[in-house]
């Protein structure tokens, strides 16, 4: 059966990744390697008072065992670190309860491990670009969609998961269960788009920050490594940039599980624009439509599908 799960980390996923913090090695077209990771300088107001509470150290101590399917941390951070990672998580977190609508032009870089090389030692090139652009409408709805030849579109409506396969002519639709309906499904595939908290995401991730290139002012740069094999299954790790202003993303680069690697860089944000919603009345983009001559594919629990011809209606 295939899973909306482990499907999404080529669509919805990246929407959901634009919302918590999104980043990259690719505000330019080149790059592909990891930034360096001396101590990094925040903004001034990472100075404001966090609670945080640190037991003394004369209280007793319980050693917490690790479940058996969380490897070991890749890194660790003093106190000071932390407290700055939860700055920028907990200001992340008041940004995108905020956020009720957002749209922008997405670029899709490719990077294979083997054939992106540069002969002449340069930086990794490229395999494939491709332009898209994504939607977002709170609390629940979503699309990805990339133009082109390698033209790819997701909607998620709140209820499922809308995956368009161009080549076999068919929109397959994947029933979201209740408990990731709405807000819910921010424990889901999703989880930088609905919702999470920092909590959620420090439960989820390692996460802390690392210091940009040389010349680079303005930005915030965050890695990320999962803790679970639900979320390794997508991704083994992710860098971020966001704007140091408004923690509004800039670029995001995921590195696959077979150490191929994806980057995102994302244009001409709207956010909470007026005209979107007046826009979105006349036109959804979340409403999802079987083309002409296409069929609509339900896949099911239990591995099975229901396969019908319904060309040009909506899929519900």
């Amino acid at each position: 059966m295939r899973s909306y799960r482990s499907k999404a980390v080529g669509g919805l996923w990246v929407v959901g990744m634009v919302f918590g913090w999104v980043g990259l090695l690719e505000a330019e077209e080149g790059g592909g390697y990891a930034p360096a990771e001396p101590p990094i300088r925040i903004p001034q107001q990472a100075q404001e008072q966090i609670p945080y509470q640190v037991r003394p150290p004369e209280a007793p101590t319980i050693q917490r065992r690790r479940p058996a399917e969380e490897p070991p941390a890749p890194f660790s951070l003093t106190l000071e670190e932390q407290r700055q990672v939860d700055w920028v998580l907990q200001k992340w977190e008041a940004q995108g309860k905020a956020v009720k609508t957002f749209e922008c032009k997405v670029w899709r870089f490719e990077y294979d491990r083997v054939f992106g090389l540069d002969m002449g030692g340069g930086p990794p090139r490229p395999t494939h670009r491709d332009e898209g652009k994504i939607w977002y409408a709170a609390p629940d709805k979503g699309r990805f969609e990339i133009y082109g030849d390698r033209a790819e579109k997701w909607i998620c409506d709140g209820k499922a998961i809308y995956e368009y396969n161009y080549t076999k002519r068919q929109v397959i639709q994947y029933d979201l269960p209740p408990e990731m309906q709405g807000q819910g499904i921010a424990d889901g595939p999703l989880p930088f788009l609905f919702g999470s908290t920092a909590a959620d995401l420090r439960n989820r991730y390692w996460i802390r920050l690392t210091q940009p290139p040389p010349g680079v002012t303005g930005q915030i740069w965050l890695e990320a490594y999962p803790k679970f094999q639900k979320d390794r299954a997508n991704f083994k790790r992710a860098e971020m940039i966001l704007r140091e202003e408004d923690l509004r993303p800039v670029a995001l680069m995921l590195v696959l599980p077979n150490d191929n690697r994806v980057s995102y860089r994302f244009d001409e944000l709207k956010i909470n624009a007026k005209n979107l919603l007046g826009e979105w009345l006349t036109s959804d983009p979340f409403r999802p439509t079987v083309p002409l001559g296409w069929q609509r594919v339900l896949e099911q629990t239990g591995g099975g599908s229901n396969t019908s011809a319904l060309p040009g209606r909506p899929v519900r």
